[in-house]
């Protein structure tokens, strides 16, 4: 982790640790680094990680920021999944530079999402995708 102060010639330095959620949210742990974060989610450990996966940058005092998941989960037509291994070092340049231009821009006191609305909103997103009116299987009615 960064122990130096935020400067502009790095702001990276902002961002004391990372967060990789699925959807069992194995992963409470913070890291240090986003390679470790995304080999969180690459890893088998993860539960349905190309639906809902997530990973959060936390910033000194209080804020935090989602990394969007194009980074790091690829769509083509109906099929979804995580980056392989071998995309790391190509990714993590990618949200380097994304995190770079992003604390630039917007300095932290202008980032005013908390880290804990940021989860919610997956489930909301997922259970969205719910029917309320569906009929219950035969299984679960047995």
């Amino acid at each position: 982790m960064p122990t130096s102060p935020p400067t502009a010639d790095n702001p990276l330095t902002l961002i004391f640790a990372y967060r990789a959620f699925d959807l069992r949210d194995r992963f409470p742990q913070p890291l240090a680094i986003f390679h470790e974060t995304l080999a969180c989610l690459q890893s088998h450990d993860a539960y349905l990680h190309s639906m809902s996966g997530e990973i959060v940058a936390y910033l000194r005092g209080g804020g935090a920021l989602s990394i969007p998941e194009s980074f790091f989960i690829r769509r083509s037509g109906n099929d979804v999944g995580i980056v392989s291994a071998e995309a790391n070092d190509a990714v993590c340049e990618a949200v380097d530079r994304w995190l770079r231009n992003t604390l630039t821009l917007h300095p932290p006191t202008s980032i005013t999402q908390e880290a804990s609305t940021i989860r919610p909103g997956r489930l909301d997103l997922l259970l969205e995708q719910c029917d309320p009116d569906a009929s219950e299987l035969d299984d679960v009615n047995a």
